[in-house]
């Protein structure tokens, strides 16, 4: 790791999705993921490709194409568009960062794209109004019931035994 490289914390990528969320007036469940990438600019292709792979970033003429894979259904495609998005948005705000090939830590453009997926100012704001019923609110956001459950339990919404009710 290049020193002169700050250090980012997952809150800072958060953030970084959550941005660009706003910037492409995405503000809505379910997120439209496709705002954000026809924000930057970058243009995306549903294609048929092997059923182990979600996306890919190609080149067209020296800038990057988003690939994604038409057999692994909406939510897939969503989930992999916010990963390549969270590839792109790391190349765009870390000089010197290189795209999957070069740097092949994807741990990052997850965090991105579960945030952009599941916004947390978004989940916080339509559990008040749904009184954090999450089985109704993965049915929003478009997602399983279990990533709503960890979503809401990761921002402190659900305990483990029991809801947190502050109303």
């Amino acid at each position: 790791m290049d020193a002169s490289l700050p250090l980012r914390t997952d809150a800072y990528y958060r953030n970084l999705a959550q941005d660009a969320l706003r910037k492409a007036d995405a503000l809505e469940p379910p997120v439209a993921v496709e705002a954000v990438a026809a924000a930057f600019g970058v243009p995306m292709y549903v294609t048929q490709l092997p059923p182990w792979f979600s996306g890919a970033i190609i080149y067209e003429d020296g800038m990057p194409v988003i690939l994604l894979n038409e057999a692994i259904g909406g939510i897939g495609r969503r989930r992999a568009l916010g990963h390549m998005l969270g590839h792109i948005m790391v190349v765009l705000d870390e000089f010197g960062t290189g795209y999957p090939r070069i740097n092949p830590d994807h741990r990052i453009a997850d965090v991105i794209s579960e945030e952009m997926t599941l916004p947390t100012f978004m989940v916080d704001e339509q559990a008040k109004k749904w009184f954090n019923d999450y089985r109704y609110l993965a049915r929003l956001f478009g997602v399983s019931e279990p990533e709503m459950l960890e979503k809401m339990r990761t921002m402190g919404l659900i305990k483990t035994h029991g809801m947190l009710w502050d109303y």
